[in-house]
């Protein structure tokens, strides 16, 4: 990469860190291109150069959050705790995320941005699934899922869970910001109707 590719890129990066900053604090309807241009240091044109529109703008902010998750969850799957904790830390950062973001995260992912719907789609299909499917191997070595579950019904599972969610976007903003509600909702997900049992 020369001068410029580099400097081009660290533009964007600080362009995408601004405006996660200012889509936490406004929201993302409120927060405006001239304020995000201000506190990234670059003119709005350099924002439109780089991103063609607001919405394009934050498209990526999102893609650059979700693939920041995606890592964080790989993080707590190989540190050296149990199952339990390492679903409390994932359920945790999703619900402090879900709160910073004042409950429009899943709205935006779930707007009709068609080029968002697809990469969304891709992710889950190329990446998601794969730490999904680790992590739940981990709950099953653990005694904590059921091991004669094949990865293809958890995935099925989890994919039906997805959809509702992304069909819902509204219910779900109601619960974004609520630890307290993830956590049931997470055990729920993970014990069913009937509960823990040893």
């Amino acid at each position: 990469m020369d001068g410029f590719e580099r400097k081009k890129e660290q533009s964007k990066k600080a362009i995408i860190k601004a405006a996660q900053e200012l889509f936490k604090l406004h929201g993302f309807k409120k927060a405006s291109i001239s304020e995000i241009a201000l506190a990234a240091d670059v003119s709005p044109v350099t924002i439109y150069n780089h991103f063609g529109s607001k919405e394009g703008l934050v498209r990526e902010t999102l893609k650059t959050l979700l693939l920041g998750i995606l890592d964080r969850v790989r993080e707590v799957i190989r540190e050296d705790k149990p199952f339990p904790d390492k679903l409390e830390a994932i359920v945790f950062d999703k619900a402090k995320i879900a709160s910073d973001y004042r409950g429009e995260l899943m709205q935006e992912v779930a707007r009709s941005d068609p080029e968002l719907k697809d990469w969304v789609d891709s992710f889950w299909m190329k990446d998601v699934r794969k730490v999904t499917v680790e992590l739940m191997e981990v709950g099953k070595r653990e005694g904590y899922i059921n091991p004669e579950l094949s990865d293809e019904m958890l995935i099925l599972y989890i994919e039906i869970c997805r959809r509702g969610a992304v069909a819902s976007p509204d219910l779900i903003a109601q619960i974004e910001p609520d630890v307290e509600v993830y956590r049931r909702l997470n055990f729920l997900f993970i014990y069913g109707l009937v509960g823990k049992r040893d």
